[in-house]
């Protein structure tokens, strides 16, 4: 079994975002070690250093003839297939023994051992035409696979990216166990992985040295993902909905929405609140106005239909509960928008839509006398 490779830039390891260049375009300079191997184009300033040079020490990486590294460029299927071949060797396993060599993988190659060791521990597969496109780049997808199936990284939290909670369950796992071992940090300014782009020769030198170097002691944070416009966030736990029902809405909270009575109508679907189903979704509402019902001493619930909603009952509702017709058109499409409950001064306002009949209600709840 190889020796596991120096750790001199643990801390890069652990906390450099999955970009591995510096993301605000500053440099970074690093204490030179010494090696015997040096690549022209990978300097002190270069923050992964260390990891590039001590993988080279080990036979991993070899760069080119020029003595450059090209860190900068797309990793090819072939090049990956070759440092993990080069690092792995015969502890590869072998699912597939008898599998079909594609007819673009030739042993002329300098890569055809490396290539048919992967292929046989299905960590690559060809496409649907039987082609490896082996000097095709390799998608960040792919990369999690080798990775994670080939060092048996395992999930210690199953946390996802904005872009792999839904879709391929397979690679959803495979980023998890990357995420939770701190291989990746995925693109901080989206929260995203994006599976389907390509990694440069550096990007995946660095994966593979985090992938060997794994930190048993390292704990992965939540994922913090981008807030949806219209979406807010109701909490699952803690929570007390005769603390909230009592809170009149701020007008800050409706001001950003539409003072067009047409988007009214031409926005009508099911509200998306954050993790709430729609039938969560409907108790969270009526949670909302159990109390303030009793706050308002309202006696009354009057549902009307979006097609009944025409200009002048906005005009109605605005001039009942004070405000301008605009603020009220605005808390017509936040209420549409959201699902929230607006709470107003003199009345309450919700939106319900019934996915059965595809037709959605506005429901005004005051007092009458």
């Amino acid at each position: 079994m190889k020796n596991k490779l120096l750790l001199s830039a643990i801390a890069l390891s652990i906390a450099t975002p999955a970009i591995v260049m510096p993301i605000d375009g500053t440099t970074h300079e690093v204490e030179a070690a010494t090696y015997k191997k040096i690549f022209k184009d990978v300097t002190t300033k270069n923050v992964n250093y260390d990891i590039i040079h001590s993988m080279a020490a080990e036979g991993i990486i070899k760069g080119y003839d020029d003595n450059t590294f090209r860190g900068g460029n797309a990793i090819t299927r072939y090049q990956v297939a070759t440092l993990v071949y080069r690092y792995m060797g015969e502890k590869l396993p072998v699912v597939k023994p008898n599998v079909k060599i594609p007819s673009d993988v030739t042993p002329k190659s300098d890569h055809y051992d490396a290539a048919v060791a992967l292929l046989k521990a299905d960590l690559l597969k060809p496409d649907a035409n039987g082609k490896l496109n082996p000097n095709k780049p390799i998608s960040r997808a792919e990369m999690a696979k080798i990775l994670v199936v080939g060092f048996d990284v395992k999930i210690k939290a199953e946390y996802d990216f904005a872009d792999t909670i839904e879709g391929d369950a397979e690679t959803r796992d495979y980023v998890r166990a990357l995420y939770s071992n701190g291989i990746t940090t995925g693109y901080l300014e989206d929260a995203t992985f994006r599976p389907t782009e390509s990694l440069t020769r550096q990007q995946f030198a660095v994966f593979m040295h985090r992938s060997i170097n794994i930190d048993p002691n390292f704990e992965a944070k939540p994922i913090e993902l981008p807030k949806e416009e219209g979406v807010i966030e109701i909490p699952t736990t803690g929570y007390n909905p005769y603390e909230l029902s009592l809170e009149k809405t701020p007008a800050s909270e409706y001001e950003k929405y539409s003072d067009k009575y047409a988007d009214i109508l031409a926005n009508q679907k099911t509200p998306k609140v954050g993790n709430l189903s729609t039938d969560e979704l409907s108790t969270f509402q009526a949670q909302q106005l159990a109390m303030y019902k009793e706050f308002l001493k309202a006696d009354s619930n009057t549902a009307m239909p979006t097609f009944v909603a025409k200009e002048e009952f906005i005009e109605a509702f605005a001039q009942r509960e004070g405000v301008s017709t605009a603020d009220m058109t605005k808390i017509f499409n936040y209420v549409q928008s959201t699902g929230a409950v607006y709470k107003g001064n003199k009345m309450a306002i919700y939106y319900k839509y019934n996915e059965k009949l595809n037709t959605g209600s506005y429901h005004k709840v005051e007092r009458t006398r």
